[in-house]
């Protein structure tokens, strides 16, 4: 079976961090006989993959160095630190439009399958229909929880309506997508061996012995890092801990100047944007592990959450916030902690509890580690896979 995506993000490297979840997607269906053709962004960092992966890049702006409304923190967060980004977006409708119609007249797709709604989803509807090919569309969260102002509820709606099915990675994404029609619920996964093997390795000599508390992620204002500084800062001083920050986006300068202001030193260490095969390395090291996730101001949240996923799947204690879709990953008290989104205070007195209690961070890593293997790629991509079959088989009867 031969499968065009649609995506705004996708790796574009190997090492590359940027919707890495969509590559163990798609070489888990690579596995189940499914041929994989991505039509994606074009950007000056895509290197060649050895992976049995079809890449189709589009150019949207020249020169090619002026091309940034894709990668980096993301579309939206891009848009908001560049709004001059604005006027690439034509250039970018247009130009995934037209690859996207010369991809099924080339290749002669069984089906296509759009991730996030808008504008993959829209533009793979269009396409379908032209060429008589089913359209699947994702919705991963943040298609479905921003994206609120102006028609583009009434876009959403109209696109999800005539695809021919439609998934989201949790029903609170599903629920925020707005749709009548039914969803099939099926979330990401995690590489569960690649984490549960992890080896800090050279970074266990930078913990000197200190508990570490780990965050992973972009530094974009839904991640609620703020937060985490601000209740890193009220821990006692006798629990001696550190606190690394994994990731980047349009929010780490600030985040730097207000840990300085907080006096935080040499407690917080920024380490910028790492490669994904590293991050096994940092869940095996932290004690605890930190993902403090709030509604920013445009509505976007957490749809799911991968990287509790790695984390737990590391035997790393969890705790997050009660926010979007990561209440139907971790169970309170079973498989990490959750306490209330925007509330330092909160976090403060759950690190402290897990800091303090040994036995409960032991238990809570266990529980969890069993919970991620439910989410192994191998199980997630059968059920894509049956999905496909189940689409076009309609398709020709």
């Amino acid at each position: 079976m031969k499968v065009l995506w649609l995506t705004s993000s996708f790796p574009r490297h190997p090492r590359d961090s940027a919707s890495v979840f969509l590559r163990h997607l798609a070489l888990a269906l690579q596995r189940e006989d499914v041929e994989i053709h991505v039509l994606m962004p074009d950007h000056p960092d895509i290197a060649p993959d050895d992976a049995p992966i079809h890449h189709h890049p589009f150019r949207y702006a020249f020169p090619r160095r002026r091309q940034r409304l894709a990668y980096g923190s993301g579309i939206l967060p891009n848009l908001r630190e560049n709004p001059w980004l604005y006027a690439q977006i034509p250039a970018f409708l247009a130009a995934m439009t037209w690859k996207a119609r010369r991809l099924c007249r080339q290749l002669r797709p069984d089906l296509v399958h759009a991730h996030w709604i808008v504008p993959q989803g829209s533009i793979a509807v269009l396409v379908g229909s032209r060429f008589d090919v089913p359209a699947l569309v994702t919705a991963h969260g943040g298609d479905a929880f921003a994206l609120q102002g102006g028609v583009l509820p009434a876009l959403k709606r109209w696109t999800l309506s005539r695809a021919d099915a439609w998934t989201s990675n949790t029903g609170a994404t599903a629920t925020a997508a707005g749709a009548s029609r039914p969803v099939l619920v099926i979330p990401m996964g995690v590489d569960f061996e690649h984490f549960a093997g992890g080896d800090p390795g050279d970074l266990t000599p930078l913990k000197a012995g200190r508990p570490l508390i780990l965050f992973v992620g972009r530094l974009v204002e839904k991640k609620g890092v703020g937060d985490l500084l601000d209740a890193f800062a009220r821990l006692d001083p006798a629990l001696d801990c550190r606190l690394w920050i994994v990731g980047d986006g349009e929010q780490r300068p600030a985040l730097e100047e207000k840990s300085r202001r907080l006096g935080l030193g040499d407690k917080v260490r920024f380490w910028g944007r790492r490669p994904h095969h590293e991050l096994p390395a940092f869940y095996a090291a932290a004690d605890v592990f930190v993902a403090p996730s709030v509604t920013d101001r445009r509505g976007d949240t957490e749809g799911q959450g991968v990287v509790f996923l790695e984390a737990m799947a590391s035997a790393t204690a969890v705790i997050a916030t009660r926010t979007g879709g990561i209440e139907e990953v971790i169970e309170d008290g079973r498989h990490g902690l959750l306490v209330e989104p925007g509330d330092p205070h909160a976090l403060t007195a759950a690190m402290t509890r897990l800091l303090r209690d040994e036995n409960l961070r032991r238990r809570l890593a266990r529980e969890g580690r069993c919970q991620a293997r439910n989410y192994e790629w191998s199980v997630i991509g059968r059920r894509f896979a049956e999905l496909y079959r189940q689409l076009v088989e309609r398709k020709r009867c």
